[in-house]
């Protein structure tokens, strides 16, 4: 509930500061969207390398490892609700804001003097670290998290069950390293995006 009521208190601060009180209810929902997608994903972040991490420590190896694997399932999905949230929803903001063309999805900013202010640069970092969060998601989700759920027949060798073993290791550690790698990625943006309210709150 405490999260509910800090994230609702930003968004109220986000639609009331500067021309917050033009915006139409679609410029709001966008922002409450946008927002609101950012920070579940990053509180949810930082609760699973937190409590949840402290709350595995505390029980069987095995029983870590079962807790692990389904709330790791989770926040997947969680995760990718998030990414396509902010993406879809700062997109069309962009569009509103004639920063972007919604019938082009590959055009960015065409307004060619954008970057000459430190509004433009604040949104292309805040879009360059959501890309990079979205390529290091991509990679635990399709690369490493399948290494940890394949199994391995009885009539596998030893050699395979050793291989599996490195397998394991490997992707644990790693999931483990870019897990840190995406909260700090997801953090920066939020506070990118933070900055950026104080020039506009919405992209016009």
């Amino acid at each position: 509930m405490g999260f509910v009521s800090l994230l609702a208190a930003l968004l109220l601060w986000l639609l009331a500061i500067e021309d917050g009180a033009e915006l139409d209810n679609f410029d709001k929902l966008l922002v409450v969207v946008h927002v609101g997608s950012m920070g579940l994903y990053t509180v949810g972040a930082l609760w699973i390398k937190t409590s949840l991490a402290r709350a595995q420590k505390a029980v069987p190896p095995a029983q870590a490892a079962i807790i692990g694997r389904i709330v790791g399932f989770d926040f997947t999905i969680l995760s990718w609700v998030a990414f396509v949230g902010v993406g879809v929803s700062g997109y069309i903001l962009l569009a509103r804001g004639d920063l972007a063309d919604p019938v082009a999805f590959y055009t960015l900013f065409l307004d060619p003097d954008l970057l000459d202010s430190a509004y433009g640069w604040k949104l292309l970092v805040m879009m360059v670290l959501w890309a990079l969060l979205v390529v290091s998601g991509a990679i635990m989700t399709f690369v490493f998290r399948p290494m940890l759920e394949s199994k391995l027949k009885p009539s596998d060798p030893p050699e395979a069950l050793e291989k599996k073993q490195r397998q394991l290791a490997l992707s644990v550690k790693a999931i483990d390293h870019m897990a840190w790698l995406n909260l700090a990625l997801a953090i920066g943006a939020f506070l990118a995006g933070y900055a950026l309210s104080f020039d506009r709150t919405i992209l016009r």
